[in-house]
């Protein structure tokens, strides 16, 4: 049985232990990275060995400017102890990857999340749907544990941010909040949110515009909302930056005549993962809730950021999603 708990009582959990595993998500982003990163070292502060780490544990270019990042070890040089493991930004226990072994010999499991569709597991589970952020989370865990919050602690957890809230585009008055403690601890953001935001290689651009011209728009889905679609090949993705690539769903997110964008990624032959972004495009074209449609294909997310894993060719794939995108 999973237990929920409010920051306080999370806080109480971290402080019992001396040895503390940190995992966030498989291809994990910079909520994810931002999130743990923060975390383990502001354990690390009050003395407690931390394994900071997720599954395959090598982090991407994109964001190793986040703190902390450059302590992360494969998961599988992480020691199964029976101390405390701590998952951040996991939707779901799959989302952890191969960590069964760490979750078997932990004494306990604390979950931190902020997805709508976590089912919970873990022993123990902070989850809060309307956090604008998992490092928002993790910034209230802290200050209810009266946990020093260095400069360095303040940019990881503001990368998770501003990342998650779209530059601030979404996640209302409190985001705004807790970006300014962010900002009074000694967050530092504008070379954070250059190299998180912006940064590209110059080879990406002649990519990215070959791409560009396969995008295809659906002006009757969705209930005639409207549907902008890209997929990107195995071949294309085996060779570019993975943050390159997700990137694109931003361009995507642009186009005026579409509430829904939908990015495919074949990050395998035959395996795609999709990332579904919606918005509020005005009246009688209101948001829809990908998360749901994400739920359906076995993934999940946010009503307007959402992701699931699919195997087929593309178009297969893009045969289903088109079923349930009416």
């Amino acid at each position: 049985m999973t237990i929920p708990v409010d920051a306080r009582g999370a806080a109480e959990i971290l402080t019992r232990h001396a040895t503390v595993t940190v995992l966030c998500h498989l291809r994990p982003d910079a909520d994810a990275l931002g999130s743990s990163a923060g975390l383990a070292r502001a354990l690390r502060h009050v003395g407690a060995t931390v394994y900071h780490s997720f599954d395959e544990g090598q982090v991407p270019d994109g964001l190793r400017s986040i703190p902390g990042t450059e302590h992360v070890i494969p998961m599988v040089d992480v020691p199964a102890h029976d101390g405390l493991v701590v998952t951040l930004d996991c939707a779901s226990a799959d989302r952890v990857g191969r960590w069964e072994r760490l979750s078997t010999a932990a004494s306990e499991v604390l979950v931190i999340d902020h997805h709508r569709s976590n089912p919970g597991f873990g022993s123990h589970m902070l989850l809060d749907a309307n956090a604008a952020s998992t490092a928002s989370l993790v910034l209230d865990v802290l200050k209810a544990g009266g946990f020093h919050i260095d400069p360095e602690i303040a940019t990881s957890l503001y990368a998770g941010l501003v990342t998650d809230t779209g530059s601030f585009r979404w996640g209302g008055p409190t985001a705004h909040a807790t970006a300014s403690e962010l900002h009074a601890a000694g967050a530092e953001t504008t070379r954070l949110g250059f190299d998180l935001l912006d940064a590209h290689s110059f080879p990406w651009l002649s990519i990215l515009g070959r791409l560009l011209q396969t995008v295809t728009l659906d002006t009757d889905a969705v209930g005639g909302r409207g549907a902008v679609w890209l997929a990107v090949p195995n071949e294309i993705i085996s060779t570019s930056d993975e943050d390159d690539v997700e990137s694109l769903v931003s361009h995507l997110r642009g186009v005026r005549e579409a509430c829904i964008a939908v990015l495919l990624k074949e990050y395998l032959p035959g395996r795609w993962a999709v990332s579904l972004r919606s918005r509020d495009g005005g009246p009688g074209r209101e948001a829809i809730d990908v998360a749901a449609v994400a739920a359906q294909l076995g993934g999940g997310g946010h009503p307007a950021a959402a992701g699931c894993t699919i195997n087929g060719d593309q178009a297969e794939v893009t045969a289903r999603l088109r079923e349930l995108l009416v």
